[in-house]
């Protein structure tokens, strides 16, 4: 990885952030966003206090995904600092309250639907037909889809009801207001044919986010009906990114 992929600039202010290719996906520095998001003199000190009140709020599950991996500093050393993916970085920022927080969630949605691009052209998928992309991007999908139907019973989605309500939300925030049953018209499918069958990559790719996100936001929510318009959000977040028509 070269310097210009490990220091990445904040859309509007040119802020640098950390990040470095690891495990699979992009880590960030949780100082770098903690810094554009506070602009404190100390966000070593905010991000350590932050830390520690969100463990004392019983977040164990947020503080295990946060790791040290080495990143390279503006004096051009190496050293050890917190770091964490996109989703959990998401989490980060809904706990700081900030003017950025919104700019920084939807930049956040771009660099995650970049690296879902990089995904596409890598090596793993080169030479790969549509066809062969599509079916490898449907299997990520219905595996966070399971992961998001676990998080939504927590958050109070407990019958096949709720969860088709709660995946229409999910819907409306990617198709500008379209339910399952109008994507499913539109598209001409007849009875029990599944409209994530007759999607293209970029399509899925763009739901893919749509739920890894909404596990993500669930978190906090208390009861079926606030779940329901978390699960809108990361929907229009990736419409931004990408102009799904199917």
């Amino acid at each position: 990885m070269t310097d210009d992929q490990a220091l990445l600039p904040f859309e509007g202010n040119g802020r640098l952030i950390r990040r470095q290719w690891h495990e699979g996906r992009w880590f960030f520095s949780v100082v770098d966003v903690v810094g554009l998001l506070t602009d404190s003199e100390r966000p070593r000190k905010y991000w350590s206090d932050l830390k520690a009140k969100l463990r004392e709020e019983g977040f164990d599950e947020l503080s295990a995904k946060i790791g040290q991996l080495k990143m390279r500093s503006l004096d051009g050393k190496q050293r050890m600092t917190d770091a964490a993916d996109a989703e959990t970085l998401l989490r980060i920022v809904q706990s700081i309250p900030s003017p950025r927080a919104e700019p920084v969630k939807q930049w956040l949605a771009k660099v995650a639907t970049e690296r879902l691009e990089e995904i596409a052209s890598s090596d793993l998928l080169a030479g790969l037909s549509e066809d062969q992309r599509r079916l490898f991007v449907r299997g990520q999908l219905q595996e966070h889809n399971r992961q998001l139907a676990d998080a939504a019973a927590g958050a109070g989605v407990v019958s096949g009801r709720d969860f088709a309500v709660f995946q229409d939300w999910g819907y409306r925030g990617l198709y500008a207001g379209e339910t399952a049953r109008d994507i499913a018209a539109r598209k001409g499918l007849h009875r029990g044919e599944k409209i994530l069958d007759f999607m293209g990559s970029t399509e899925l790719a763009a739901n893919l986010f749509r739920a890894t996100q909404t596990d993500v936001d669930l978190s906090p929510c208390l009861k079926a009906g606030d779940s329901w318009a978390e699960h809108s959000g990361p929907g229009m977040l990736a419409r931004r990114q990408n102009a799904v028509t199917g």
